[in-house]
């Protein structure tokens, strides 16, 4: 029957499993246990004192192997239930002398004098737990609710990310900055949220005290997640360009496409290719106010290239933009300074090459190409002198649209002045003049503005102008030299030139390397008509492939007149890739990449010429073809004026 008792009392103290779950009833059932062993302690009764010995005993091996009396007192109190408080040395020496005296019962060596000394002694320890319980049914009460308003807190933090996250989703990055405060405020969210979920039931009993801090710290998060403002507006590129560009769709498209480029981790040399006089220079001045203000670089340097390349000229300009002082006097020890001055900044920096027209290293100048404490921003006047540069991103720069280019026309020319008014042929007059200067901003400034306050005569006469110089060459022929240059290309070439037509035909110098000459890229742009000769092995090579981009791309840009002339090949063979072009094609890729963007590029390029109006010529006298073209040109002779021919 004491023995039955003593496991009810044991089961008792083993259902505490938790100090917040503790009932009123189970504080009496403590001191009904602190009364028994009273009892039996004041009666002297070695049967009860037995009795409870069993209690003792079937607890013992939680904690009979413990080699320290610190690691006994977590056992007994694993035993209670009950968390490590109020511990102390002189209480688990007395549990210790109880499980040793148990010990001499286990080994049939009873001593009742021993046991009856060790049965009070373990009423103080229940009497301290008692105690505990009972004091500390307060604070546990407490930290249940301190452990509550961390649960309401924190549901109400992760609410307010959330809501933050959508929003910041929802603003257009184009047109605001988000305010650094939301970031730094998301990221403190971020590791805050975790850091209360992965809090444990026994975490919470021991550091309750970091329970409190943790409330202020969410409390407090909660409190600063009204931003304001939670963003502001991206002034316009206007403003960066102190008035000096003019906020058109054309030059916004390509600020958006550089500003994502600039963003890529993977673009460390980006390109923007343009006309001569399309504000390239102007553009890129501003993006680097634009990138300054956005806090994406701390520092904006720029050094000009040109024709005629200067590795010191350069050096010297990065140098002072950097605060620079030079010990060696050498190229390549300047280079190895601004490297190393580059390398050891806090935040990167934006190197701007204005006007490349050659090809040359940056590294040579000691502008790392590989760093992420630097990116190379490079201006040219076409995409393959961006290639030159080895640019993972290149950005086009179109021409203004005739609407832009009429608008900006009218900002400088004073045509709506009242005095410039008077003849009613003048507006039509300046129209015509704003669209031959092709949407070439800097044109269009330079002509608008010396003909303000100008009479229509000198417009006309200007208008003349325009319409004859801006070409070199009437006609200029693409072809694959190996196919046609000593037949059919020669004889047509001839025959136009004997037709008066100024004629540009590649002179049969020999192909080096894959990227096509400047000089041919200069002749295409300088040209009225490109004729291109479409034959087997055209999209064999890359420089002709290379032509039919520049010639496609200058048709868009600047009304270039296109006149493909299938010869010997269906158009549809080249529509489709096949046949030899189909071949031609695949090498490409194989050599390139599939995904390469040069190679995309010719592949449109292919399909778009073929959907052109042309001339096939497949069988027949080609004298006879040759003769048609020639007509042809002469029937659009006017279109294809050019002064000095």
């Amino acid at each position: 029957m004491l023995k039955l008792h003593g496991i009810w009392v044991r089961s008792i103290i083993l259902k505490k499993e938790d100090l917040d779950l503790v009932e009123a009833n189970q504080l009496e059932d403590l001191q009904q246990i602190l009364t028994q062993v009273n009892l039996a302690h004041d009666a002297d009764d070695t049967q009860l004192v037995e009795g409870y010995a069993w209690v003792f005993k079937d607890a013992s091996h939680l904690f009979l192997d413990c080699s320290t009396s610190q690691e006994v007192w977590h056992g007994v109190c694993s035993w209670l239930g009950i968390p490590v408080m109020a511990r102390n040395t002189s209480l688990a020496d007395l549990i210790m002398y109880l499980c040793f005296a148990l010990e001499w019962r286990k080994a049939g060596n009873i001593n009742y004098s021993v046991l009856r000394m060790a049965v009070p002694m373990f009423g103080r320890a229940i009497r301290m737990v008692y105690q505990e319980v009972n004091e500390n049914k307060y604070v546990s009460n407490w930290i249940g609710e301190v452990f509550k308003d961390v649960e309401t807190e924190k549901k109400r933090l992760i609410s307010n990310r959330d809501l933050v996250r959508v929003r910041l989703e929802a603003t257009d990055h184009k047109t605001d900055m988000v305010s650094d405060d939301v970031f730094l405020w998301l990221k403190e969210a971020d590791i805050l949220i975790p850091e209360v979920e992965n809090l444990t039931l026994q975490v919470r009993r021991r550091q309750w005290n970091e329970f409190r801090k943790l409330l202020k710290k969410i409390t407090t998060l909660n409190m600063k997640c009204d931003f304001q403002p939670f963003s502001i507006p991206i002034p316009s590129l206007e403003h960066f360009s102190s008035g000096n560009i003019v906020s058109f769709k054309s030059r916004e498209k390509a600020s958006d496409q550089l500003l994502v480029a600039l963003q890529d981790d993977n673009s460390s040399i980006i390109g923007l290719y343009g006309r001569q006089g399309s504000g390239k220079t102007t553009l890129v001045k501003a993006m680097g106010e634009k990138v300054k203000f956005l806090k994406m670089f701390s520092k904006v340097v720029f050094a000009t290239v040109s024709q005629n390349l200067n590795i010191r000229t350069m050096q010297e300009e990065i140098a002072d933009s950097l605060d620079i002082r030079f010990d060696k006097n050498s190229e390549a020890g300047r280079a190895r300074r601004i490297f190393s001055t580059i390398e050891s900044m806090i935040r990167p920096i934006l190197v701007i090459f204005d006007d490349v027209q050659v090809k040359f290293d940056p590294e040579d100048v000691g502008v790392p190409c590989k760093s992420n404490r630097c990116k190379i921003l490079v201006t040219a006047r076409c995409q393959q002198e961006c290639d030159l540069m080895y640019c993972q991103r290149d950005v086009q720069l179109d021409p203004l649209s005739k609407e832009e280019a009429w608008i900006l026309f009218e900002k400088h020319s004073g045509i709506h002045d009242e005095d410039c008014s008077s003849s009613p042929d003048l507006s039509n007059v300046a129209r015509e003049v704003a669209f031959e200067c092709e949407g070439v901003p800097r044109l269009i400034k330079d002509v608008a503005s010396s003909l303000r306050n100008k009479p229509i005569d000198e417009w006309k006469a200007s208008l003349d102008s325009l319409k004859h110089s801006m070409a070199k060459w009437q006609i200029f022929l693409s072809f694959r030299g190996e196919d046609t240059r000593y037949a059919f290309t020669g004889s047509l070439y001839q025959s136009l030139r004997q037709g008066g037509f100024k004629t540009f035909m590649d002179d049969g110098g020999l192909e080096t390397g894959d990227q096509i000459s400047p000089s041919l890229l200069n002749a295409i742009e300088a040209s009225r008509l490109s004729i291109i000769v479409l034959s087997e092995n055209y999209a064999n090579s890359t420089w002709c492939l290379d032509e039919l981009v520049k010639i496609l791309e200058c048709k868009k840009l600047k009304n270039q007149l296109v006149w493909p002339i299938f010869y010997k090949v269906d158009p549809s063979d080249i529509r489709h890739m096949r046949k030899c072009y189909g071949k031609d094609m695949a090498r490409h890729e194989n050599r390139f990449g599939n995904d390469s963007e040069r190679v995309q590029k010719w592949k449109s390029a292919l399909v778009e010429v073929c959907n052109l109006s042309g001339m096939a010529y497949s069988i027949g006298y080609e004298y006879e073809f040759i003769q048609k073209i020639v007509e042809h040109a002469n029937d659009i002779r006017s279109r294809l004026q050019i002064r000095n021919i």
